[in-house]
């Protein structure tokens, strides 16, 4: 009985020495062009994780109406965002001694059309880094 239960107290304190978050929230800076127009914004980014999905959600610090959320589909090469679906691309990924080594992969929508929004670019790790609108705004997130 005394081994049993050091092995249900070993294996329940192995489970909480992960150093994967399933949820978290940081404050990103975004840099938004509306044509000619330049506005500096920032957002708080809620990350959450689920057996399936990441989830990123941008919530707009003044305006909360000004959200962006990607969900980033586990195992697969898709990413979801405004009700389209994503696919990575084989273009090389962006880098930046900015991003200590992260590697960010474009995505392009899976379906394209000429006045379609894409590419994003992305990294699971730190989330959204652009996403380029035809008609809409560019957002840029550092």
């Amino acid at each position: 009985m005394k081994k049993l239960i050091t092995s249900i107290l070993i294996f329940t304190l192995c489970l909480g020495c992960s150093d994967e978050k399933t949820e978290w929230q940081i404050e990103r800076n975004a840099i938004i062009f509306f044509g000619c127009k330049l506005k500096n914004e920032k957002f708080t980014l809620s990350f959450k994780q689920t057996n399936k999905s990441l989830n990123y959600e941008y919530v707009n610090e003044i305006d909360s109406s000004k959200t962006i959320f990607i969900k980033k589909l586990k195992d697969s090469n898709s990413l979801l965002f405004g009700g389209e679906k994503f696919i990575k691309t084989d273009k090389e990924p962006f880098r930046n001694l900015m991003f200590q080594g992260l590697e960010f992969d474009f995505y392009d929508l899976e379906n394209p059309v000429s006045d379609g929004t894409g590419p994003i670019i992305f990294n699971s790790k730190f989330g959204l880094l652009a996403i380029k609108n035809v008609f809409g705004p560019t957002i840029i997130i550092s």
